[in-house]
């Protein structure tokens, strides 16, 4: 699992499993899933994430955030 923030458009990329990308789904304006050929999600997009998301300190939580 991969975790980054992107200051510059405010959005947090959630990398579930290195398997290739075939299918996306806007659920939202904000939220964008990424399915592979399963049908299973390997990957989230917030976007707009300090609106979206009370700020909540990954790192504290134990979870290496990558700043990109």
């Amino acid at each position: 699992m991969k975790i980054q923030y992107f200051p510059d458009t405010d959005t947090l990329a959630i990398e579930l499993t290195t398997k290739s990308v075939v299918a996306t789904d806007a659920v939202t304006d904000d939220l964008i899933l990424d399915y592979d050929g399963d049908g299973k999600v390997v990957a989230i997009t917030l976007d707009n994430y300090s609106k979206n998301v009370e700020t909540v300190d990954l790192q504290a939580l134990g979870m290496p955030l990558l700043a990109a």
